[in-house]
This record gives structure tokens, C-alpha cells and sequence, in this order.
């Protein structure tokens, strides 16, 4: 990913609500996802995410983190989404087993 970002953040609740975000995507997590756009992902948690410096519209320098996410897709087959955590409206932790379950 470049280095902006179509948001950034400064203030401290929203500093405080992405790194709440990070605390509920560890290594290798596996969670279903709830995203602003109505999309549902399923996955494992790729890398711990990180706050970043990015800058935003009108070169605004602020903070925002990307996870990345692998979706099985059977066998040995997986979809890499890598997904701005401010997109996130949910987390829900899964199962192994409910993992390989279709949604």
C-alpha cells in the first residue's frame, strides 16, 4: 500500500478505537469481518496490524493501520485481501472449525 490514505486520524478516540481494532486481530486470529461497504470476510489474520503514519486528502498527515487477511478458498488455496482497519465495522473471533464452513 502507498503511503496515503483516503482517511487519517488524529484525535485520541479514534487513536484509541483502531488500536482497540489491533488488539482484537492477533497473529494468525481467525475472524469474520464486518466491513463499512457490507462485506463479510472470513480469515486468518495475516500479521499483527500496526498504526501508521499516512497522509490523507489535502496531504493531512495522521494515523491509520491495513491487515491483512488470508481467505481460504479450499485445499491449499487462499485470497489476500489487505483491508485500511477504519473499514472495520466488526470483528467476531471464529473457530477452525467454523472457518471452513461457508458463510
Amino acid at each position: 500500500m502507498s503511503r496515503n490514505a483516503d482517511h487519517v486520524y488524529s484525535a485520541p478516540a479514534d487513536i484509541a478505537r483502531l488500536e482497540a481494532r489491533i488488539a482484537s486481530l492477533r497473529d494468525d486470529a481467525r475472524v469474520e469481518l464486518s466491513l463499512h461497504d457490507g462485506r463479510v470476510l472470513r480469515g486468518v489474520v495475516a500479521a499483527l496490524p500496526s498504526l501508521q503514519s499516512f497522509y490523507g486528502p489535502g496531504d493531512v498527515e495522521g494515523l491509520n493501520g491495513v491487515l491483512r487477511l488470508e481467505e481460504p478458498l479450499g485445499g491449499d488455496a487462499s485470497r489476500v485481501h489487505d483491508l485500511w482497519l477504519d473499514e472495520i465495522d466488526a470483528i467476531r473471533p471464529l473457530t477452525a472449525l467454523e472457518l471452513q464452513r461457508p458463510a
